[in-house]
This record gives C-alpha cells, sequence and structure tokens, in this order.
C-alpha cells in the first residue's frame, strides 16, 4: 500500500511542477509526442519553397513552360504573347487566368537560375498526377515554346530531355500489370 501512494505522490508532483511551469511561460507543447509530429510534418510541408510544393500538373507544366522559356534569358514580348496563347489554348482557361498563371509561375520562378538542377524536387509532388497524354503535350509544348525565336540551346535541351527522362524513369519503375500478376 505503501508504494502505491508513494507513486500517486510523485505523479502528483510531477503534475504539479509542470503546471507551475506552464503558469511560468515554459512552452510544454515539446513534451506531447502527437503535437510533435504534426509540427513536423507542417514543417516540412510549409518550410519548403513553393515552388517545391506545386501539386497540380497545369501549375507545374506553367512553370516548365516559362522556365524553358527563360533559359535565353528574360522573356521577350513575343515568348509571353505565345505563353498566354499556349494557356489559353492547352489549358482551356480564358485571358484573365493565364495571364495570372503567367504572373504566378514567373513569381515562383524569378529566383531559380537553373530549373533542370531542382527538377526532381519540382515535379515531385505532382508527378503521380500527370497522365501520359499530359506528359506527352508538356514536353511537346516545350518543345514549341524553345523554338519561338530561335533554335533551342542547350540549357533547353537539357530542360527538356531531362523533364522526359524524369517522367520516362516514373513510369517504367512503377512496373506493368503483367509484371504484379506474376
Amino acid at each position: 500500500m505503501h508504494v502505491v501512494i508513494g507513486v500517486l505522490t510523485a505523479v502528483a508532483g510531477l503534475i504539479w511542477a509542470l503546471v507551475a511551469l506552464q503558469r511560468a511561460g515554459i512552452d510544454l507543447g515539446w513534451l506531447n509526442p502527437f503535437l510533435w509530429q504534426r509540427r513536423r510534418q507542417w514543417q516540412k510541408r510549409y518550410a519548403e519553397k513553393p515552388l517545391y510544393t506545386l501539386d497540380k500538373p497545369m501549375d507545374v507544366a506553367a512553370v516548365l513552360l516559362l522556365g524553358v522559356a527563360k533559359c535565353e534569358g528574360e522573356i521577350s514580348a513575343q515568348q509571353k504573347a505565345a505563353l498566354l496563347d499556349i494557356f489559353q489554348r492547352e489549358f482551356n482557361i480564358g485571358l484573365d487566368e493565364a495571364a495570372d498563371l503567367l504572373l504566378a509561375s514567373s513569381h515562383l520562378i524569378r529566383n531559380e537560375v537553373y530549373l533542370v538542377d531542382n527538377l526532381g524536387k519540382i515535379l515531385e509532388f505532382s508527378n503521380e498526377r500527370f497522365t501520359g497524354e499530359q506528359i506527352a503535350s508538356l514536353v511537346t509544348l516545350m518543345k514549341q515554346v524553345a523554338r519561338l525565336e530561335s533554335p533551342p540551346n542547350q540549357e533547353q535541351e537539357r530542360l527538356i530531355g531531362a523533364t522526359a527522362g524524369y517522367f520516362q524513369e516514373r513510369r517504367k519503375s512503377r512496373g506493368t500489370w503483367e509484371a504484379e500478376r506474376s
């Protein structure tokens, strides 16, 4: 019996000490493992650059198309008009939405020097949502944007090739239905 009283006294003393620390202004949230896990997930998801958290294929495609155009330097008025036309035609959106998409994309890649270096991070959250037709269309559109003003340069070819290779590798790693049946 004296052991039970000792344990109860120790637990009550610990609770009293924790409450006193909390009243003194010390944050005890780190003691809760569930709260710690949620904070860790939140920090991991939202402390990242917004460019690396894109999860919609249309947003990622817009960023990559603009990235191809910016491989030659700043985009020209002709390239901007062509990108707006592509956004309207291919994504079935209006002129205002296309302009907003172009502005958002340019904001996302304003500090990126080489998109090809971080292509895996850019495509990480959205690669599962791309369909085969969207991938083929994206690569075709990237080639079209690269040929707007001059023949594609080496950096544009690298970005287009890396994008096609990334999706090809992802599709190949999933396997086929035949392989799963065996």
